[in-house]
């Protein structure tokens, strides 16, 4: 069949899994739910970031579809996948029964529904019972295509298809037959360029022996097959092949047998040259049904191996974390969507956030098993240098990847698995509602932590311990939130905020003023809050139109200061004050009167002052100086006439004397008009 040696796509899988610090970026290991994390670049020089935050990760369970059977499929055994360098993506399968050779175009996008383009069968190229394909490139860049096939030793051959550049061209077949006679119902091909020397790797299902081809320096050579016999007895019916290259440069080849539903492992050590040690892997009995495809994949540090099986619908993963330990733990993932009794299955290959693998399945279907992107993420990925925070909403693993330089000879990506972790049991003060001036008490108790710490530092009496509980008292002028903020010892870091809300009332009673004598004033000025939900208070009430507005009228007979208070109905109070003074610096009295013109109100004829508390004297003259009005009553006014006569039309003459309510004394004279 076949299979990939390394999921290419991913390039450099992280080898630092659990570390802050990564070759190319820092990150944290363990966070909780809702916690931000911000991710750092350690190399700030490449010419493009990609990040992701949320992409599909091989620890979950995979989803998947069934596309149908209207893709040119007949008794195909394999299907591999590619991605050209202009951005699209082909599949690749070959027709056993009738040998044809068909491409699917899937344009740009994995998700797309493949176009079919049949090759037929190659000019006779494309012998009966191809079942393995193998695509790589060369050491020049082209595309290359090994496929293996055939059910006996009279029909075995290994195939060579080449597409130059771009896996759009058509490809140039070439049958190289049965090397030796040792292929012998081949099935699965793999290839690899060691040092200066290229290698190929098949398994005979018939006579159950490892065949190595030898390359040489040059891909396109024809290659010496060597027999490498049954490693450790370890082949029984093999079905597939998969290899990859361990962190320390040792070489691993997992093959699938047929009848025993077994993993056979074959370890080269550090060369594809050396005979391998086959190691029988046994995954849960109850998982493996004639296991027929067996790919591989890097991700995060850590090893995958997944089989499919072709008499049953379930797709089985070994994870290990260290390949020379051969320790595994695996999971078999019941009814995925996608297969149906697979004969072949492709390499996982990347789609930004997203994983595809297709399956060619025993009723002529393609089916496709997805590695998704997650949803519970705020942010799914960055082209940003510096990109910015963001937060998992669910508990669980979530795979990070950092992709630099893409499309240049210097790309490279490294992955990371972060954990969230659901949040801690704490206790916290409510929301706080304050008014304006006053403090607010604030406590947070978590327990088995590292510190506690409230924030910001503003107006705030305490802000971090290493004990279980951290009570503190702020008093802030504005409304804003604070933040406890529990650190676990794991790298979890919970950020709960509260809100102290700040009532702000103002009173504004207007600036300090001085009045002439008799005058009025409206009082409040315009910093004071307004609105439907405040109230206002003026005392004392004196000499006030309305004490409950916020703009009264005022008329003062002296010196006064009044307070205005404003309260809001949280009760919250704000007061201000301010000094009406009034000026007893002249005397008032009309100019003119009219005693029997009742209609203007001015039938007298009288002091306005109110600041004078003590009269000495008020006279009225006529001109030729006789006396007809005379009182130290303050409140007495002269109505018009003289011993009860009324006194002719004509000026008069005033003089007044008395005392202000300050001490001070005033002394004045004048004339008023009397008209008639």
């Amino acid at each position: 069949m076949r299979r990939c040696f390394i999921l290419t796509v991913m390039l450099i899988a992280a080898q630092l899994n659990g570390l802050h610090a990564q070759t190319t970026f820092i990150a944290p290991d363990t966070v909780c739910i809702r916690q931000p994390i911000t991710m750092k670049p350690i190399d700030t020089s490449a010419s493009s970031y990609y990040w992701s935050f949320c992409s599909g990760f091989l620890m979950n369970r995979p989803s998947g579809v069934l596309l149908g059977s209207a893709f040119g499929i007949n008794n195909s055994s394999d299907i591999e996948i590619g991605k050209n360098s202009d951005g699209n993506y082909y599949g690749f399968l070959i027709n056993r029964t009738t040998p044809e050779f068909v491409r699917l175009d899937f344009g740009n996008s994995l998700s797309n529904i493949p176009t079919v383009t049949s090759f037929g069968n190659l000019g006779g190229t494309i012998a009966a019972d191809a079942n393995s394909l193998f695509l790589m490139k060369d050491a020049a860049g082209n595309n290359v295509m090994f496929v293996v096939g055939g059910s006996s030793v009279g029909n075995s051959s290994l195939l060579r298809l080449d597409f130059g550049l771009s896996l759009s061209n058509n490809p140039n077949c070439v049958n190289m037959g049965n090397l030796g006679g040792l292929l012998n119902a081949p099935r699965g091909f793999f290839a690899a360029k060691e040092g200066p020397y290229w290698y190929g790797f098949a398994a005979n299902s018939l006579d159950n022996k490892l065949i190595r081809f030898d390359f040489g320096t040059n891909l396109s050579n024809t290659p010496n097959p060597i027999d490498l016999g049954n490693p450790s007895a370890s082949f029984n019916s093999p079905s597939d092949m998969a290899a990859t290259r361990d962190k320390i440069g040792n070489w691993h080849i997992f093959v699938t047998n047929f009848l025993t539903s077994t993993v056979v492992h074959l370890g080269f050590g550090s060369s594809l040259a050396a005979f391998p040690v086959g190691t029988v892997m046994a995954p849960n009995p109850d998982s493996l049904a004639n296991p027929s495809s067996v790919i591989l994949a890097k991700e995060c540090g850590v090893d995958y191996v997944f089989v499919a099986n072709a008499t049953r619908n379930n797709l089985v993963r070994m994870a290990f974390s260290d390949l020379s330990t051969l320790s595994f733990s695996d999971v078999s993932w019941e009814f995925v969507p996608g297969l149906k009794s697979s004969l072949g299955l492709s390499h996982f290959i990347r789609e930004n956030d997203n994983l595809y693998a297709f399956s060619v399945n025993n009723d002529n279907s393609l089916g496709a098993v997805i590695y998704a992107n997650c949803t519970t993420s705020t942010e799914r990925s960055s082209t940003s240098k510096f990109p910015p925070s963001y937060e998992y909403t669910t508990p669980g693993n979530y795979n990070v990847f950092l992709s630099k330089d893409e499309g240049l000879p210097t790309a490279s990506m490294e992955c990371f698995t972060i954990t969230a972790l659901p949040i801690p049991s704490i206790t916290i003060v409510d929301n706080i509602t304050i008014c304006q001036g006053d403090s607010a008490n604030l406590y947070g108790v978590a327990f088995g932590t590292d510190t506690l710490r409230w924030t910001p530092n503003y107006h705030i009496t305490q802000t971090e311990t290493t004990v279980d509980a951290l009570f503190t008292q702020v008093a802030p002028d504005y409304t804003r939130p604070y933040h406890f903020i529990a650190v676990y010892p794991n790298g979890c870091i919970v950020d709960s905020p509260i809100v102290v809300t700040v009532h702000k009332v103002q009173a504004d009673a207007g600036q300090d003023r001085t009045l002439a004598d008799g005058a009025s004033t409206i009082l409040g000025g315009p910093m004071s809050t307004e609105g439907s939900t405040f109230s206002y208070q003026w005392s004392p009430v004196n000499f006030i139109d309305n004490p409950l507005s916020a703009n009264p009228k005022s008329l003062p007979f002296y010196d006064i200061s009044y307070v205005l208070k404003v309260t809001n109905s949280f009760g919250c109070i704000a007061t201000d004050t301010v000094v009406i003074k009034i000026a007893c610096n002249d005397i008032y009295l009309p100019n003119a009167f009219t005693p029997e013109d009742h209609s203007a109100n001015n039938d007298y004829f009288g002091l306005l002052n109110k600041t004078i508390i003590k009269l000495n004297y008020f006279k009225i003259f006529d001109r030729w100086g006789k006396l007809v009005f005379s009182t130290n009553d303050i409140s007495m006014q002269w109505n018009g006439k003289a011993d009860g006569i009324d006194c002719a039309y004509g000026v008069y003459v005033w003089e007044v004397d008395g005392f202000c309510s300050s001490g001070k004394r005033i002394s004045k004279s004048g004339n008023v008009t009397l008209l008639r």
